[in-house]
């Protein structure tokens, strides 16, 4: 039983360190867009309770 305990102590160490490593090495993928100049937002509200100002 001893053993066991050790090999799943072992693998719960290494599941740890890599995910630590993968933490601080992770760059995230920069998504560029672009918007179009003639864009607008309509807003429709059905609430009375909600006033949008």
């Amino acid at each position: 039983m001893k053993k066991m305990l050790i090999i799943e102590l072992v693998i719960y160490a290494v599941i740890t360190i890599a995910g630590i490593i993968l933490m601080f090495t992770y760059k995230e993928e920069r998504i560029e867009f672009t918007i179009p100049s003639d864009f607008t937002v309509q807003e429709e509200s059905q609430d009375a309770f909600i006033p949008i100002q």
